[in-house]
């Protein structure tokens, strides 16, 4: 049998979604893959456990390298537990997930006989320019390791900066865009949009906005929240957030701007919430390619977004229906304003365009087929 042993640190979030979809693909698209899993419960989420189930009931191996993203002591036990798999199972090909994976995957790959390794970065650290000994610390780490083994961008602006900051060969970067269920992610109908509202406790007239993903430096919600704060109160607006830290967020706000917004530390189901909204917001200073932004355009919202980094993609793409707040402008807070004023005005557009887009260049089946058939090639199978 095919091997593969997939490597990630998260579990939870955008990068742990990517793994699941991209595992369950496997094991439902190519039963003649075996897949194995190295994964670490430094921070777990709620689907992680069934992910595990998963792997284990077809046979694969997992194994918890205990690891968090920053580095720490355990690195090294973490680092020899790969090295240790690899020598028992011998797997045809390693796909490390995120800085920490990348990194622990790509050392060891300099040891003779070590099988192929793929990186998939899912946003470089140093994305956003901001400067800073951090920064060119992750920088320096990733324009040696990346020479090391082949990356696989998930946007073009990732793989832009691949090429310019980090200065990697072009040979070594593979680009797939990410790819989300575009059947479960779809618009309701009016009737279906208003029985989710029910569902959820939202207001069954106003406009819903939303956005979704946990509260971190990267995702920009301070600035989201001091928009918040002036532009909910009046607006006839309703706001709502599914994410990690979202209640610490919400109390953050002004009384009247807190009697128009809701906050979920987790919902099972986010299409649920996405199909009853009408806009979706994301002020993030980078990304590699949001999955709940991409999952927002296939249920037919209205986008606001920054103009950063793995959000931009979409103007080279086509999609021209986006309201972009410019976070290098003198006041971002007054960009973001103004967007949000310009969607309040005409909140109900026709976006069947976007959703074509959409399905034509997200489709997940298709994005992960070009993975397996990139596993193909680095493993040289069939030859």
């Amino acid at each position: 049998m095919k091997r593969v042993l997939i490597i990630s640190e998260p579990g939870r979030d955008g990068v742990f979604f990517f793994v699941d979809g991209l595992i369950r693909h496997l094991h439902e698209r190519h039963p003649g893959i075996g897949v194995d899993l190295l994964y670490s419960s430094a921070r777990p989420g709620p689907a992680l456990p069934g992910l595990l189930a998963e792997v284990a009931a077809r046979g694969g191996i997992v194994r918890d390298l205990a690891v968090g993203n920053a580095p720490q002591p355990g690195d090294v036990r973490a680092w020899l537990m790969i090295l240790q798999h690899v020598r028992e199972l011998r797997p045809d090909i390693i796909h490390a997930h995120s800085s920490k994976a990348g990194a622990l995957a790509r050392i060891a790959g300099l040891f003779p006989g070590f099988p192929p390794v793929l990186y998939t970065p899912h946003a470089y650290y140093g994305m956003p320019c901001l400067g800073g000994i951090k920064e060119r610390l992750y920088n320096g780490i990733e324009s040696v390791l990346g020479l090391t083994a082949t990356t696989h961008n998930t946007s073009g602006d990732e793989r832009q900066f691949a090429l310019g900051r980090l200065r990697l060969p072009p040979r070594s970067l593979v680009l797939i865009q990410n790819g989300i269920d575009v059947g479960r992610f779809s618009p309701a109908d009016s009737d279906a949009k208003q029985g989710l509202r029910e569902r959820l406790g939202l207001p069954p007239g106003a406009p819903v906005l939303v956005t979704v993903g946990r509260a971190s430096t990267q995702k920009n919600y301070d600035l989201l929240y001091r928009a918040l704060d002036c532009f909910l109160p009046g607006s006839g607006v309703f706001f709502a957030h599914a994410g990690a830290g979202s209640t610490g967020l919400w109390a953050s706000l002004s009384q009247p701007a807190r009697e128009r917004a809701l906050c979920w530390e987790h919902i099972d189901r986010i299409e649920v919430l996405l199909k009853a909204a009408d806009a979706f917001v994301l002020t993030s200073l980078y990304e590699g390619l949001s999955l709940s932004m991409l999952q927002a355009l296939a249920c037919g919202l209205s986008p606001i977004l920054s103009d950063a980094p793995g959000l931009r993609t979409l103007a080279k793409l086509g999609f021209h229906d986006v309201r972009w707040v410019a976070l290098s402008s003198p006041c971002p807070l007054s960009s973001l304003l103004s967007e949000l004023g310009s969607w309040a005005a005409e909140p109900r557009e026709d976006l069947a365009g976007q959703r074509r887009l959409a399905l034509h260049f997200f489709d997940q089946s298709v994005q992960y087929e070009k993975i397996v058939r990139l596993y193909g090639r680095l493993a040289r199978w069939g030859r």
